[in-house]
Formats: structure tokens, sequence, C-alpha cells
């Protein structure tokens, strides 16, 4: 028996099929919400409520799909944590950060679902054979989202063992993994300079690398890795002439032996 998140439930409950029909302004009226734009300095979204009335306020400034997750965010703090006056910054939605606060992380969790449910995103997913940036933006612009959280998004459905990591000029951020990836195989904390990230954050490399095969070593640590090659796909995010530029690197198993190669050091850390 199919199971489903009460943020699909709730799209179930008004009729919705398809990544089209999540109207979230519609959907955040019926929960008894009005929303409301505007540029603001001091947060990015933020929800008032009194009883089973609220005022959402979204910042879009920093564009429609940004927009369209942080509204999504707002209507999970309002499904979630009524009755609270949040104040949500931009470090604290769409973020897949260590040490992001509780209620924020739950409302990242309920905003994806409400907006790339299970039910339609794994299907269309799984329609793509070759996992890679390319199939991440066309999913983005199916569901009308950004890269970043349709990336997590791809990973949390496990359909394979992937890995994403962010770099930045000081080495890896953050990094995601789908649930069949084994828990030893954790990325270095530093930047490989055979790394087609390295080049992207460094040098004059295009925004986006192809697909492409390397040697699991330079992704991580242990007497086993260099055994392995991975598929990578490296895309450049934010602006690489601020101090921001970071990537986004989509790590793809090669070989299944490398993750029945449960039993090494990886020299890496959570």
């Amino acid at each position: 028996m199919t199971s489903f998140s009460p943020p699909e439930l709730l799209l179930q409950e008004y009729g919705i099929v398809t990544p089209s029909d999540i109207d979230l302004e519609a959907i955040a009226w019926a929960q008894g919400a009005k929303v409301k734009y505007k540029t603001m300095d001091s947060c990015e979204a933020r929800i008032a409520g009194l009883d089973d009335k609220a005022i959402i306020t979204i910042d879009n400034s920093l564009g429609d799909r940004r927009a369209r997750f942080s509204l999504a965010h707002e209507i999970a703090h309002w499904q979630l944590h009524r009755g609270q006056v949040l104040f949500c910054s931009k470090e604290n939605i769409e973020s897949a950060r260590n040490g992001i606060p509780a209620k924020e992380r739950q409302a990242d969790g309920y905003a994806a679902q409400l907006l790339m449910p299970k039910y339609m995103f794994h299907s269309i997913a799984r329609s793509f054979s070759k996992p890679s940036f390319q199939v991440i933006d066309e999913l983005a612009n199916e569901f009308n989202t950004s890269r970043i959280a349709t990336a997590l998004r791809y990973i949390n459905m496990d359909i394979e063992p992937y890995m994403l990591i962010c770099h930045g000029p000081q080495g890896r951020e953050w990094f995601r993994k789908s649930g069949s990836w084994p828990d030893n195989w954790i990325p270095k904390k530093s930047l490989d300079h055979n790394a087609d990230a390295f080049d992207l954050i460094f040098g004059h490399a295009n925004a986006q690398v192809s697909r492409s095969i390397c040697s699991a070593n330079i992704y991580f640590n242990g007497n086993d890795a260099d055994r392995f090659d991975v598929w990578t796909n490296t895309v450049l995010t934010g602006n690489r002439a601020s101090p921001e530029r970071k990537t986004l690197t989509l790590i793809i198993v090669k070989s299944p032996e490398m993750m029945d190669a449960r039993d090494h050091w990886t020299g890496g850390s959570w």
C-alpha cells in the first residue's frame, strides 16, 4: 500500500495530479493564509498568524523560483508551527548546510514534498536513463523549482546510489547522499586540484562540465578509492566573480563493487 506524506495528502485533497496544477497561492489561501510580495532587507520570508488566519510575506527580489520555494517553506510553517511568528533568513531557506534550526529544516522538507511530490517526481525522474544536471534542469523546468532544490529532491528519491557535493574555494561545504549510498563513503573535505570543481572555481572553465569518468580517489580517501572510477557531472552555481562562487558535483557509481567495499577507512568526516 502506497503511503503519502502530509504535503502530498494536501495536494491530493485538492485533486492535484500534475506539476502545473501546483498553485501555491491558491493552496495558501485555502489554508487561511494571504500571500504578499515585497522587497525585504531583514529576512527573505515571514509569516504572522492569529487563530486560523495568517499573512505570508515573501521577498521576490531573488527570482521567481526562489520566491516559490520560500512560499512553500512558509506554508510548511503554517501547517507545522502554527501560532508562532517566524522570520526566515536567506541562509535558512532551501539550504543543505549543517546547523540549520530544526524548524527551518522541517519546513524545507515539507516544501520540497509540496513542490515535488513523490507520486509525480519519482516516475518522471526514472524516465531518464542517465543522471546528470541536464536531467535535473529538465526536472526543475517541469516542477518550476530551482536547480539546488531539484538536485536535493533527486538525491532524496534514492533512485540509485548518488551523492551531491557542494564545494567552495575552501573545499567541501556540504554533501548529501541517497539512502542506498553506504555511510562509509564520505567525500574529502579538501578540494582535489584534479577535480572538475577546482577548474570551475579557480580556472576559466565554462559554467558546466559534461558528465565524465574519473578516479574515485579524487573525491574520496582510503585504500580502496583508487580501485574504482565514478561518473561525475559538475556545475558552477552563483557568480564566479564573487567570493560566494561554489560548485555542485553529482557523483554516480560506475561499478557496483564500489558499494560493496564497506570495510575500508575513508578518511572523511561528516
